[in-house]
């Protein structure tokens, strides 16, 4: 009797144990997220810097052109 309860409770064990192992072996999606927010906002620093560093270059090349548009309205 007491070999059947031992038996019982090893089966039991077993079957909890595998069921972690399929945990933790299942694909995890929740990292992914965190490295497509990672990739994010890197971008977005990226691009803050880019327009920052540009601007004001950006900014003199649209004054160039639109005192040349001008020019051609009175000239």
């Amino acid at each position: 009797m007491w070999l059947r309860v031992l038996s019982d409770h090893v089966t039991s064990a077993w079957i909890r144990f595998d069921a972690l192992g399929d945990r933790l072996r299942a694909p995890q999606r929740g990292q992914s997220m965190v490295e497509y927010a990672i990739v994010a906002a890197l971008i977005a620093v990226v691009a803050m810097a880019a327009v920052q560093s540009l601007g004001g270059g950006i900014a003199q090349v649209f004054q160039n052109i639109l005192t040349r548009i001008q020019s051609i309205g009175t000239g």
